[in-house]
């Protein structure tokens, strides 16, 4: 009757370290990114782009993730407004580049991942004037955060298709003070990104 236990425990503990260690300990991604700018002189204009990321897994429920999008648009006629005139750009070029990391949390079923994830880093925001005459050519690296999450559909033990990620990016910027003759230092925009995820 001992052995009998004794073998019971050890199938059990082998099935508990086996789904323990039934994770990828690594994830990469690349995604096509929409990104909903909060900038004033744009009215909130939307730019295309894609993301690339990683996440580095501690267990099947936490990891650290890093990720880089980069989105761009063009929009005009944009009257942009510079101490002591405004300046009216017909065709105004526009790109918010977002790099952060942080810590990601995760569900982990065999049909599908959920996961939600609070990012921190930087955004650059560039906006210029490519075919005009004014001149104008504005850039700016800020701090930028990222709250969100989404839902990976997992075709097999490697691959996964990102059905969905949402986020809410707020960037510490004076782009609508400066320009959009607005007050406030933050802009608050929204991401949403799908893609192909590789796990290894």
């Amino acid at each position: 009757m001992r052995k009998l236990f004794l073998l019971l425990f050890v199938l059990f503990a082998a099935s508990i370290s086996a789904q323990a260690q039934d994770y990828p300990k690594g994830e990469a991604w690349a995604t096509y990114s929409l990104f909903r700018a909060d900038i004033d002189i744009l009215d909130n204009e939307t730019l295309h782009g894609y993301g690339l990321g990683a996440q580095w897994n501690l267990s099947p429920y936490f990891g650290i993730a890093g990720e880089f999008t980069s989105n761009h648009g063009a929009s005009g006629p944009v009257s942009i407004f510079v101490p002591g005139a405004i300046v009216v750009i017909p065709d105004l070029d526009t790109t918010v580049r977002v790099f952060v990391g942080g810590p990601r949390v995760s569900y982990r079923t065999k049909p599908v991942t959920v996961f939600a994830h609070a990012l921190f880093g930087g955004a650059n925001s560039q906006l210029r004037d490519e075919k005009g005459t004014s001149g104008f050519d504005e850039s700016n690296t800020e701090f930028a955060m990222v709250f969100g999450g989404g839902i990976d559909v997992n075709l097999g033990k490697h691959y996964a298709i990102r059905a969905a990620q949402f986020d809410y990016v707020p960037i510490h910027t004076d782009v609508n003070a400066r320009f959009g003759g607005g007050t406030s230092n933050w802009t608050h925009n929204t991401r949403y990104q799908a893609g192909f995820v590789f796990k290894f």
